[in-house]
């Protein structure tokens, strides 16, 4: 049986998702990462209307703003993009179990024993695209090859809303005509390495000779002859879980006010811890992000001595942490937190305070269930609360 991979990617995830809600965005340049007075983050997504300008995804607001100013600015919200993501996730479990979410907007999925029963390639994606437009009315593009590396940079040719499939045994054909820009893996330095070289094509990498990449670039040289002669053996990973979990946010203007941003920072651990504990996850590592005025951006980190979930854990972690960030005499631009070294949730309880712990724990879990049913801003802390009863973040992190 040949091995074949799909990969699926939301065109223009966010910004479609917004066009949907209100139709009345449809055909227009969407950017979506911050309001029309916001000039201080950064695009999340642009919708193809918007990327003509030569707005894209991580470019400044105010750089956004410049290239396209008659396009329409919103910060976005994430809870629907959750729940889109979540039913594009169930239309690929039908397809086959073994489906890896690479992303809230990607995904690939091991389609060799599906063959039959969905009539080959052509069929499989007709029926995810075609599921997946008649359940959220959302384009996607699909490519299906014997590999995970050819069918990502078939899929990211194929767009927006296309379709491609590569045959076992073309790969290298594929990847041929393709800009080295396109090859998984290399980045700036490395293409400008390479076009140094007299390469411009993935093809022209493919064919230069071993001794060369080696010389340039010590042992990668193999790496990079195997990427681009279209050769992985990456397999599709079912249980994925995230390396971090965390929100940041952009003030509109600088702050020495520390009572405020520590709110603000209790704000996004509850958002991120409210995240870990969906994911069935603890953390062991807190860490703190701070950028100051001067674009110097400081990270403060503490590791638990044992993992949690909880609140109050974190929390204490931060307000340890908080004294490092504030030593510099400097006026605030951004604050962030974020949580790592995760373990799934089978902790131990403490000896002596282990009553105390599962109580939280049951507290939590109510909690969590009513912001299910009635979103997350309905219970919050009462220090993230100071802030108001709906908060509105200038830059919201829209992504974990």
């Amino acid at each position: 049986m040949q091995r074949r991979i799909l990969h699926i990617d939301m065109d223009a995830f966010f910004a479609s998702v917004e066009q949907v809600r209100d139709p009345r965005l449809a055909g227009k340049p969407l950017i979506v990462g911050g309001a029309p007075e916001d000039r201080r983050g950064v695009v999340s997504t642009a919708s193809y209307e918007a990327r003509k300008y030569g707005v894209h995804s991580a470019m400044s607001l105010t750089e956004a703003h410049r290239l396209c100013p008659h396009g329409i600015f919103i910060r976005g919200n994430f809870e629907f993009y959750r729940e889109a993501s979540k039913k594009v996730h169930a239309i690929l479990g039908r397809v086959s179990p073994l489906v890896q979410m690479a992303s809230i907007d990607e995904a690939y999925v091991e389609v060799s024993g599906s063959q039959r029963l969905f009539g080959g390639d052509d069929g499989i994606a007709a029926f995810i695209k075609s599921e997946v437009f008649r359940q959220t009315s959302l384009p996607c593009t699909v490519a299906i090859a014997p590999n995970k590396l050819v069918a990502k940079v078939g899929s990211d040719a194929a767009k927006p809303d296309g379709y491609v499939r590569v045959a076992e045994g073309s790969e290298a054909l594929f990847l041929a005509p393709l800009p080295i820009a396109k090859l998984p893996g290399a980045g700036p330095k490395t293409c400008e390495a390479l076009e140094l070289l007299g390469v411009r094509t993935i093809g022209d990498l493919a064919a230069l000779p071993i001794s060369r990449l080696l010389a340039a670039f010590g042992p990668m040289g193999y790496a990079l002859r195997r990427t681009a002669q279209g050769v992985s053996t990456s397999a599709v990973e079912t249980e994925h879980i995230p390396k971090s979990i965390g929100r940041e946010t952009t003030f509109p203007k600088d702050l020495l006010d520390w009572k405020h941003i520590e709110r603000v920072l209790h704000y996004l651990a509850e958002k991120s811890l409210y995240a870990l504990r969906e994911e069935g996850m603890e953390a062991q590592r807190v860490t703190l992000k701070v950028r100051y005025a001067d674009f110097s951006t400081y990270t403060f980190a503490r590791t638990l001595e044992q993992p949690t979930a909880l609140d109050s854990d974190v929390f204490a972690a931060l307000h340890e942490l908080l004294p490092r960030g504030r030593e510099r005499p400097m006026r605030v631009r951004l604050i962030g937190v974020s949580l790592s070294q995760f373990t799934h949730n089978q902790h131990q309880l403490p000896l002596f305070c282990g009553q105390l712990t599962a109580k939280w724990e049951r507290v939590l879990e109510s909690v969590d269930r009513v912001r299910g049913k009635h979103g997350f801003e309905c219970l919050r802390s009462c220090q993230s609360m100071a802030l108001g009863r709906d908060v509105k973040l200038a830059t919201p992190a829209l992504s974990r």
